[in-house]
C-alpha cells in the first residue's frame, strides 16, 4: 500500500472534505487485495472503502450510508486524479 501522505491521498481528501466524510486511517491484520499489485506488478494501491462490520464472518455488514459516500468520494477521486473531458455534442 501507498505510505500515508501520498499523492493519491492528499487528492482523495479533497472530495472528502467537500462531502463531509471524516477519512480515517488504520492498519488491519488481513488481507488485502492491494498486496497483490504491489508484490507483482509493482504498482501502487489506496485501499479505500465503506465502514464495515465484522468483515468475511457470516455476519458481516456494510453501513449503506457510509457506502453511498464512498461510491460519491471515488468518483469524485477519479475526476480529479484522471481528468475530465467534455462531452461532445452527440451524446
Amino acid at each position: 500500500m501507498l505510505e500515508e501522505g501520498s499523492d493519491a491521498e492528499a487528492v482523495l481528501i479533497g472530495p472528502c472534505v467537500k462531502l463531509r466524510w471524516d477519512l480515517k486511517s488504520f492498519v488491519t491484520p488481513g488481507y488485502l487485495d492491494g498486496r497483490v499489485f504491489i508484490l507483482y506488478d509493482d504498482c501502487p494501491c489506496l485501499v479505500y472503502g465503506p465502514v464495515s462490520k465484522d468483515i468475511h464472518a457470516f455476519d458481516e455488514c456494510v453501513s449503506l450510508s457510509s457506502l453511498r459516500q464512498v461510491t460519491g468520494t471515488i468518483a469524485l477521486f477519479i475526476a480529479e486524479w484522471c481528468g475530465l473531458e467534455p462531452l461532445s455534442p452527440h451524446y
